[in-house]
């Protein structure tokens, strides 16, 4: 048998990697943090296998990217996944239930406490050790420094609703912990039922068919209701059965309270079986056959001379699995517990075990500590250690192929198209820090520390990406391109031709385009996310799929971050979907660790997802609802709409911090709770958004006269078809939006693409103001004009990547190449 470990990603501000252990017959998965499964595209990392996932906290650190994972394995045909971590793990995945719904799969998830037995299969026993922080420091940890009791607390005050699609969260009763825990497994149980029918998920869910707006209350309501199909008004068996998943999914969840355990694991492989000494037996004069088996399996002989043969006597001692250990330690506070837990006791210096590696997460000064060196020198001096944090990992490039499609980009222009900041070399190197164990080892990603046959760590032969490192070949293969150097000369000459001098309301406001692409993040590009920055305002977020922070840390640098997070005013929401939607838990965090207490963040969205947002922060406080993180509903504030209560006051607080006029959702064709965007500022520039829709009349309509309109562009034109039955638009289609004559965009900013760079169609002279968007494009309104002078050169710089892309969709859940069925399906995935 073959094991190892392999490691994926590496500690950043994003949080800590992802471990994926290797069986023959089996993979298992330590943390999901946010961009997990971008990078098991990016490096192939195959989870066809994977059945059980461990965590070893539940914050967004290390599940932000869990919700997307399930998504995507439980698309691609993994039909039973178990989840394990510490308490509140099923509070969390039954809080996703207004957008997570797989009739294709079985989710259970199971809560360890200090009395959980070990998780045990036929390839391994893993033991929880659950650690709390010392009491006396626990208020010092930044993270859960807040009061749980102030968490959601008015989370009963957005039960209402002026649309009239608008549904109610009714409270649920008060339940004891095991009645509270056996409601939350019942949600999950609905969420994923695992009949493979075909069923459509209910129309009160998210994930229901994209299908036009109802055009009247009462339709909405049918629409609505699970019951309205005539199959389950007249099968009673139906009817009670979807009336008790609409009662479970539609109340709220049983309220809970933080509670920062760091759960580490100690991990035995099972014990390699006692070989039979054949020479042993013989010498013993016994016959080989039958007996021989039975000795071997542990059932003694006795000889017709009356010898009893037993089986040590003619089999080699048994030899002990593997052992390997996940420790975390977030934060100095967590120390004492950790090294006094007694779990470890046995595998210590005269204990009865010996380890063979230690992977450990540590926070800052951890292992400055000399309480945590003690304790790493109580293990045998034959253990190997391997440290992963911020400071030690070095902040490498890890989307390589991305970062080597923006050198290409950035020789067009290096403002436009920045490379992905980064750093080779950490601000602390291991070898500095002094009294750690002699085999100590740095967390790098995609090392892989082998357990079976044999020990050892191995990194990847492959240098770290480096743009000014010609011996790379991806670098040298660009800087040998003379057919693309010439389209570049060509193109930097056609756009110091165009004039940018001119002024006009809006000309510096920045657009940067931080996920351009749709449904699942893949190697070029990532999922929604668009900054739009004001100068001397602060910046609004235009919907924030899984990764956005990370994208920010790859644009601004890790010392730009936190500036760039206090400008943060406004998250927008355009509706439910996982892509747009499954970073703003993070930015929120991040937001409320930078920004004073004075500050205030608007989320503007569906109001289903403040109820989301209510619920998570029941399990880590992300900042008052009251006074710091505020909400908007989009349904509150559409254009016909009378704007009462806590909306109209954080409306008008939004629009006094960034000194707009207008702030209008609008009802657009996608999905339930799909809305676009139209702001105006003070100055005299107005900008439209369109989430995702076909060609909307409304929008139109709100967007006159824009000064840029970024519209969805989904598919290709041959696509039509598709783009109909998905409520998406082709390329061409959000062309004509912006120039239809009310409308009349001055610019249009083409994004969400399919997963792949697009076939950029030649424009005419007459869509010279139409251009295409890339991750981390960063633009002023007044150089838009400069990027369609660049299709030219961008066509010729990413041909190969087309075609090199289609493959990468069959994704990380392929052991083989996928059939051409199997590709469509993936490619139709949402």
């Amino acid at each position: 048998m073959r094991a190892y470990i392999q490691i994926v990603g590496q500690n950043s501000p994003e949080g800590p990697p992802s471990l994926v252990l290797h069986y023959d017959s089996q993979r298992y998965l330590i943390n999901c943090r946010e961009g997990t499964q971008r990078l098991c595209v990016q490096e192939k990392v195959r989870l066809a296998k994977l059945s059980n996932v461990f965590l070893t906290r539940v914050n967004w650190d290390c599940i932000g990217g869990l919700t997307g994972m399930l998504l995507t394995l439980t698309d691609a045909g993994v039909r039973n996944v178990d989840i394990h971590g510490g308490r509140n793990l099923s509070h969390f995945v039954a809080a996703t239930r207004q957008f997570v719904y797989r009739t294709n799969a079985t989710v259970n998830v199971h809560e360890f406490s200090d009395t959980s037995k070990p998780f045990s299969d036929k390839n391994l026993t893993m033991t929880p050790v659950v650690v709390l922080p010392t009491s006396s420091r626990k208020r010092n940890y930044e993270q859960y420094s807040g009061s749980s009791s102030s968490s959601g607390s008015d989370s009963n005050s957005s039960n209402e609703s002026s649309s009239s699609e608008s549904m109610k969260f009714t409270k649920n009763a008060i339940m004891s912990q095991v009645e509270a825990d056996e409601y939350r497994q019942k949600v999950i149980s609905l969420m994923f039922t695992n009949t493979n029918k075909g069923e459509k998920a209910p129309g009160h869910t998210i994930e229901a068919d994209c299908s036009p707006r109802p055009p009247s209350p009462s339709k909405a309501i049918k629409t609505v209701h699970p019951l309205s199909s005539a199959a389950a008004i007249e099968d009673p068996t139906i009817a009670k059965a979807v009336t008790n998943q609409k009662d479970h999914l539609m109340k709220g969840l049983p309220r809970t309270k933080p509670y920062p355990a760091a759960v580490s694991y100690i991990c035995q492989g099972v014990p390699v079986p006692r070989k039979f000494n054949k020479k042993a037996a013989l010498a013993l004069g016994l016959k080989l056959g039958p007996v021989c088996g039975q000795l071997q399996k542990g059932i003694s002989v006795t000889l017709d001379d009356g010898r009893v043969i037993t089986q040590d006597m003619v089999c080699d001692p048994e030899i002990p699995g593997h052992t390997f250990m996940v420790i975390d330690c977030p934060h100095i506070s967590y120390i004492d517990n950790l090294i006094n837990s007694p779990k470890f006791k046995d595998y210590q210096i005269g204990g009865t075990r010996k380890v063979n590696v230690m992977i450990h997460y540590v926070g800052k000064n951890v292992l400055q500590d000399a309480r945590y060196k003690k304790w790493l020198q109580s293990f045998d001096a034959t253990t190997d250690h391997i440290f992963g944090s911020t400071e030690i990992c070095a902040q490498s490039v890890q989307f390589t192929s991305h970062a080597v499609g923006q050198v290409k980009l950035s020789m067009l222009n290096e403002n436009i198209f920045p490379i992905p900041k980064y750093s080779n070399t950490p601000s602390l190197p291991l070898d500095k820090i002094e009294g750690l164990p002699k085999n100590s080892y740095r967390l790098e990603s995609m090392a892989q520390y082998s357990l079976e046959p044999r020990n050892g760590i191995q990194y990847l032969d492959r240098p770290a990406f480096n743009h000014t490192n010609f011996e790379i070949p991806e670098i040298k293969k660009i800087d040998e391109n003379k057919e693309y150097h010439e389209a570049v000369r060509l193109a930097r000459i056609e756009a110091s031709k165009v004039d940018c001098s001119k002024r006009f309301p809006g000309d510096d406001v920045q657009i940067i385009t931080l996920g351009t692409g749709s449904s699942i993040p893949a190697k070029y590009r990532n999922v929604s996310a668009t900054l739009v920055k004001i100068p001397g305002y602060g910046s609004i977020m235009l919907d924030a799929g899984e990764g956005t922070y990370g994208q920010m840390m790859r644009r601004f640098g890790i010392e730009r971050l936190d500036d760039e997070m206090r400008a943060l005013r406004c998250i927008f929401i355009s509706h439910l979907h996982a892509d747009h939607h499954l970073g703003v838990v993070q930015l929120i965090n991040k937001w409320n660790k930078a920004s004073d207490k004075s500050a205030v963040l608007t989320v503007v969205g569906p109001f289903v997802y403040k109820h989301w947002l209510s619920e998570y922060n029941d399990i880590e406080y992300m900042g008052s609802t009251r006074t710091r993180v505020k909400f908007v509903r989009n349904e509150s504030i559409l254009k016909d709409k009378v704007t009462k209560g806590h909306d109209l006051a954080n409306l008008n607080e939004l629009k006094k911090a960034l000194d707009l006029t207008v702030i209008e959702p609008v009802e657009v064709v996608h999905c339930r709770w799909a809305y676009g965007l139209s702001i105006q500022h003070k100055s005299g520039w107005k900008l439209v958004y369109s989430g995702d829709t076909r060609p909307c009349d409304k929008l139109v309509e709100s967007g006159k006269d824009a000064t840029l309109l970024i519209h969805e562009a989904t598919l290709e034109d041959a696509e039509l078809e598709k783009a109909k039955v998905k409520r998406h638009s082709t390329t061409g289609e959000a062309i004509d939006v912006g120039k239809r004559q009310v409308m009349n965009a001055k610019f249009t900013l083409l994004n969400h693409f399919s997963q792949r760079y697009p076939k950029l169609p030649i424009l005419s002279e007459e869509q010279s103001n139409v251009c295409f968007s890339f991750d981390l494009m960063s633009i002023p309104m007044k150089q838009i004009p400069l990027l369609p002078k660049f299709t030219n050169a961008i066509q010729l710089a990413f041909k190969d990547e087309e075609a090199e892309e289609d493959k990468d969709i069959e994704m990380i859940t392929a052991d083989k190449k996928p059939s051409k069925k199997q590709q469509q399906k993936k490619k139709d995935i949402k």
